[in-house]
């Protein structure tokens, strides 16, 4: 069983309304920047988690912190996706499902993952950080995921994960100014789905 970060550094638990001001937050957070983009106004975020601006400031000092506790939490459900797609018979169609969690979670995140990747430079993501451990823990899953499939041979060996996260991420791109983006990207990964077999 894999240890997560929150077993490695445990912190002081928040009382049950903070807690559920915190998701709610996340939640209305979530929906804005991919409805908006990474500059969508925190006073609607805020009205749309049901608190006031100053309990978002007292969670969240910055956007750059709500923008990164937002990307965090989707790259853990990836994370939590893949374990449990781990106990799937059928490890290559589990390993295909969590390449369209991926496509989704690119599709939602591009705006707002261009402000969260712009905090490498600020050496916010350094070794040890919760983003960096956090990408870390969601791609070793997902690499649990493909090796599963390539020993049964549902998938070539000589494919990497990196390489075909770079393929995923590369169909968003290409297809993003497109009018029919999400059927076009959904046709463009079962291409790299099928490749992916031997």
């Amino acid at each position: 069983m894999s240890t997560t970060r929150s077993e490695e550094r445990p912190s002081r638990p928040m009382r049950a309304d903070a807690r559920r001001n915190y998701d709610a937050l996340l939640a209305a957070a979530e929906e804005a920047f991919a409805a908006h983009g990474s500059e969508a106004s925190l006073d609607e975020i805020a009205k749309g988690a049901g608190v006031g601006i100053g309990t978002l400031y007292r969670h969240f000092p910055t956007r750059q912190d709500l923008l990164e506790a937002v990307y965090l939490r989707r790259v853990d459900d990836l994370r939590a996706e893949a374990e449990t797609l781990l106990s799937s018979p059928d490890p290559d169609g589990a390993f295909a499902e969590w390449l369209r969690k991926q496509m989704v979670f690119g599709r939602k995140g591009r705006c707002m993952a261009a402000s969260v990747m712009a905090s490498v430079m600020d050496k916010k993501m350094q070794e040890g950080t919760d983003l960096n451990l956090a990408v870390a823990e969601m791609k070793g899953s997902g690499q649990a995921l493909l090796q599963r499939a390539q020993a049964a041979g549902r998938i070539r060996r000589d494919v990497a994960l990196t390489d075909i996260l770079r393929m995923v991420h590369g169909i968003l791109m290409v297809n993003e100014q497109q009018a029919d983006s999400d059927a076009t990207s959904k046709r463009m990964l079962d291409v790299v789905i099928a490749g992916l077999r031997p």
